[in-house]
């Protein structure tokens, strides 16, 4: 009985990486569930096993996103956290890179394609969204009460911006085809938070190490 619990886990997640795959490639609305089907190598049968349709295929992808985001390390060291904003950028940056500026962030492609068509879907990357944010906020907030940064951070409005430039920035990128624009919008985080940093930081600034440019190193 394991074993066929464990072969149902399997084709489950083949199904979901399959539509994620095919949703950042041709967009959510563009994709049928044939097509998925064709690509996963399943019957349309083994598909609608388990989803009840394309929305709740929609929201198992975004969920196995969040899944990921969460599980991944979200910076250089668990006490550095300018760093760790900047290393989510430039993974960005580098994955970007990678797909020569093609496909973007597959959570901004969702919401922009569907918000205003299916509310269910929507409600689900909002809370991704916000998941997201509470995450920075609550490294923001650590840094705050090591002593990187000055009181007057207000941690949870500094998550949203940073969300919002980071996602701007992968857009505009993707529609200029360069990474320009998401460069820039690492080198402006950084000197953002740099204003926040105390003076009796435990860290020396970023930018008195080497690393004034951000935006033009790969």
């Amino acid at each position: 009985m394991a074993g066929m619990g464990d072969k149902g886990n399997q084709s489950r997640r083949r199904i979901v990486e399959t539509a994620r795959a095919l949703f950042h490639a041709k967009g959510y609305t563009s994709t049928s569930m044939d097509d998925i089907v064709r690509e996963a190598g399943m019957t349309k049968g083994s598909l609608y096993h388990y989803f009840t349709g394309k929305e709740a295929l929609g929201t198992a992808v975004v969920e196995h996103m969040i899944a990921e985001q969460c599980a991944a390390p979200q910076g250089a060291g668990p006490r550095d956290p300018i760093r760790g904003v900047v290393a989510m950028f430039r993974r960005a940056e580098r994955e970007l890179a990678d797909r020569r500026c093609k496909g973007g962030c597959l959570f901004g492609n969702l919401a922009l394609e569907v918000s205003d068509l299916h509310d269910g879907l929507r409600r689900t990357i909002e809370a991704a969204f916000a998941r997201w944010e509470r995450q920075v906020a609550h490294a923001l907030e650590s840094g705050k009460r090591d002593g990187y940064f000055t009181p007057s951070l207000q941690s949870k409005a500094m998550a949203h911006c940073i969300v919002a430039l980071l996602e701007g920035g992968i857009l505009l990128s993707k529609v200029q085809r360069n990474t320009r624009p998401l460069k820039s919008c690492t080198g402006m985080v950084e000197r953002l938070l740099e204003g926040f940093r105390t003076r009796k930081s435990p860290l020396t600034p970023l930018c008195q190490r080497g690393v004034r440019g951000i935006g033009r190193r790969r």
